[in-house]
């Protein structure tokens, strides 16, 4: 009885490894070089391809190029809710460079001027989303403190770099209009001209205004360094002016990137910089998923 019992335990066994057997034969073999397909529900709005968006100033009371906390953080999670990618200026100019790939929907934020409102209400919000984002500081204002509204400092400067943040040239001391003639008729951004000197009694020479622009660029890159351990140069044009002259000085100074305000969307290669502007108080979160949507 018992060796019955044995052979009939047996037989299931191999009754059961045989039925095993046909069912792997049976399953089609994947080719382990090809890529597993995933899915994601994740829209693909361009690729090999980014948005620079810029701000400048946060404040509660809208105007000009301030907007609240509030509408910031609209936008902000717009970006998270639709699937826009934030990567930091450094990545960015690794893509520009050829160097590396970017993802889908890349976006980079930027900050122009250097205003303390960064620190105090936009930090808190992209750390809620876990973004990053790139301030282009005016070196003389952060030194001084002689400015009306508050500006960053180097301390805090330094904190926010150890938390993922980074900060680049807005000038040092280039943010300015200036007279262009004696009486004042003609003005315009600093960087853009030779100005006049009232205590010379007439406009700079080319040669002068070559000089102003190479000692500017060179001090702020110089306190980057020095407070910031910097090593990367770019620069943000104050007022989105510039001209050859002013990008070839600023080229002999290591700065590899030129952030303009013209609006657009960035390729591989170039070295001049479109941004949208999403600083204002007129753009609503739909209105600013609308404005990256042209870009499609």
């Amino acid at each position: 009885m018992k060796i019955i019992s044995a052979l009939f335990v047996i037989a299931i066994v191999i009754t059961w490894s045989v039925h095993q057997y046909q069912l792997e034969a049976a399953a089609p073999v994947r080719d382990t070089n090809q890529p597993v397909q995933t899915t994601s529900n994740q829209p693909i709005h361009y690729k090999n391809k980014v948005i620079v968006l810029m701000y400048h100033h946060i404040d509660v009371k809208e105007s000009g190029a301030t907007i609240s906390p509030s509408r910031f953080n609209d936008h902000m999670k717009v970006l998270k809710d639709n699937g826009y990618k934030v990567i930091s200026v450094e990545q960015f100019v690794d893509f520009m460079q050829n160097k590396i790939k970017v993802p889908n929907n890349a976006v980079v934020i930027t900050f122009d001027d250097g205003y303390e409102s960064f620190d105090q209400y936009a930090v808190p919000i992209l750390k809620k989303y876990n973004f990053t984002a790139t301030h282009f500081i005016i070196g003389s204002s952060s030194d001084q403190q002689n400015v009306h509204t508050k500006h960053l400092t180097w301390d805090t400067m330094r904190k926010l770099k150890a938390e993922g943040f980074s900060f680049y040239s807005h000038t040092y001391n280039q943010h300015n209009y200036a007279s262009f003639d004696q009486v004042g008729h003609k003005m315009g951004p600093m960087l853009s001209n030779p100005i006049y000197l009232p205590e010379k009694g007439r406009v700079e020479t080319n040669a002068e205004y070559k000089a102003r622009i190479e000692e500017d660029t060179q001090l702020i890159e110089k306190r980057l360094k020095e407070e910031l351990g910097n090593t990367l140069q770019l620069i943000a044009f104050p007022y989105g002016v510039y001209n050859p002259t002013v990008k070839q000085i600023e080229k002999n100074a290591g700065v590899t990137l030129f952030f303009t305000t013209n609006p657009g969307i960035n390729k591989q290669g170039a070295d001049e910089i479109f941004r949208l502007n999403a600083g204002t108080p007129t753009l609503t979160g739909s209105k600013f998923l609308n404005m990256l949507e042209k870009y499609q």
